[in-house]
């Protein structure tokens, strides 16, 4: 059973539990989006085709040439995400009647595990953070099946052609992208191109107006970053982000990715051996306080390597082109 956050926080009667994953996913198109599968023990491991098996036409008395397909195993491991909200016992006697104390440090806690998780999600790289998990950079491996790349050379950038864009969506071949994903600065460059050539797309959803690029909804993201790293084995087989520069710092190329995305089991997803979960301590032994934990055991996979993909390698303040 696969749901998303919301959708699976109605079957909790803690009404803590239920406001700490409606504050987690408020706002975020990712998290408003993303499905998450429940899985028993601390990992689920799943294939990826990495080779087509082929088919060919035949004469009669024709040797048949017998053809597999290859695949890649790969095992989406639950991480431990969370953290502590403490609240001083003098402090809750002499200043809750300003303000909730605890509601506020919890408020605090639950947008800190949101970054540090929409973070991992894209940039997340297990070599180089060992309690984390591989995010979309990573998991897209495949420069042939599902990643275009615009940069010629190591570390330098070059402006977004949307022919390449508009390429990198045609890479996924299993339906539509639901969510083209950008940075804002991305967003407002090819915004001032559409403007000068005709003017910008959008469409309905649910009651309110979307932009759209290529009939595809555009979301932006806080948590892509402008400064991703370009120099990722440029000339081989792999081109883009390297993951070994850090989670979301990049190491000053002034590079950022465009990522047109599914979210399904089959697709992008979220894997969770527990979902968001509160403890509360209502004495600790070491001071005179308070705690509430929050903790989440997750990690995210992309089970078919055609279901998203990304054109990487641009140079966000460059002026874009056809």
């Amino acid at each position: 059973m696969s749901l998303t956050l919301v959708e699976g926080a109605k079957y909790s009667n803690d009404v803590l539990q239920r406001g700490v994953i409606e504050e987690l996913v408020k706002g975020d198109p990712l998290l408003e989006r993303m499905q998450f599968v429940d899985i028993v023990g601390n990992g689920l491991t799943y294939n990826t085709e990495s080779t087509l098996s082929g088919a060919d036409f035949y004469a009669v008395g024709d040797t048949w040439a017998e053809s597999t397909s290859v695949v890649a195993q790969k095992t989406a491991v639950s991480r431990i995400l969370g953290g502590d909200a403490d609240v001083d016992s003098f402090l809750k006697a002499t200043r809750s009647n300003v303000q909730d104390l605890m509601a506020e440090q919890i408020t605090a806690k639950t947008k800190a595990i949101r970054r540090k998780f929409l973070d991992m999600a894209i940039y997340g790289d297990i070599d180089t953070d060992t309690k984390g998990f591989d995010g979309l950079h990573s998991l897209m491996t495949s420069l042939t099946l599902n990643t275009v790349t615009v940069a010629t050379s190591s570390g330098t950038p070059v402006a977004l052609p949307l022919l390449s864009a508009e390429e990198a969506k045609d890479l996924i071949k299993n339906g539509d992208a639901e969510v083209v994903m950008m940075t804002k600065k991305m967003r407002r460059e090819i915004n001032q191109y559409l403007n000068g050539v005709g003017g910008i797309t959008k469409m309905d959803i649910q009651g309110s107006t979307v932009q759209t690029l290529f009939d595809v909804p555009v979301v932006v993201s806080d948590h892509l970053s402008d400064d991703e790293a370009c120099d990722k084995d440029y000339g081989t087989n792999q081109f883009g982000h390297n993951d070994a520069d850090g989670v979301g710092l990049g190491d000053d190329d002034n590079a950022t990715s465009i990522f047109f995305l599914q979210f399904a089991p089959k697709a992008f997803t979220g894997v969770q051996t527990q979902p968001v979960t509160t403890e509360r301590f209502s004495k600790l032994e070491t001071k005179d306080a308070a705690r509430v934990r929050i903790k989440w055991y997750v990690s995210v996979m992309l089970q078919s390597l055609i279901s998203c993909s990304k054109v990487t390698g641009i140079d966000p303040a460059a002026t874009v082109t056809a």
